[in-house]
């Protein structure tokens, strides 16, 4: 399953486990409860309380459960254009503009 990282809720329990990967620099937040995250690539684990974040510092697969149940928010990174790539961006509105103007 895909899961659109637009500020996504989801609730996890010890048995109703989360699984993803692919995650690199997306906020994890611990809405409800408690949950315990762990990593294929990663060393140790994690253990998140209610209002404790964590942003996500690998691609690999990724574990969570809720100890025993919990809600977790999933946001996804915010994008930092390069200086080239905000130029062009520049170039492709105001040329559009002229255009349609």
């Amino acid at each position: 399953m895909n899961i659109e990282l637009s500020n996504t809720i989801i609730q996890v329990t010890e048995t109703n486990k989360v699984s993803f990967s692919k995650a690199h620099n997306t906020r994890l937040e611990c809405l409800e409860g408690s949950i315990w995250l762990t990593f294929d690539d990663l060393d140790g684990d994690f253990l998140l309380a209610a209002g404790e974040c964590l942003l996500i510092t690998s691609n690999g697969l990724a574990l969570i459960s809720g100890l025993p149940s919990a809600k977790i928010r999933l946001t996804a990174p915010v994008v930092q254009l390069n200086p080239l790539s905000r130029f062009f961006g520049w170039i492709n509105r105001h040329f559009l503009t002229f255009i349609v103007a």
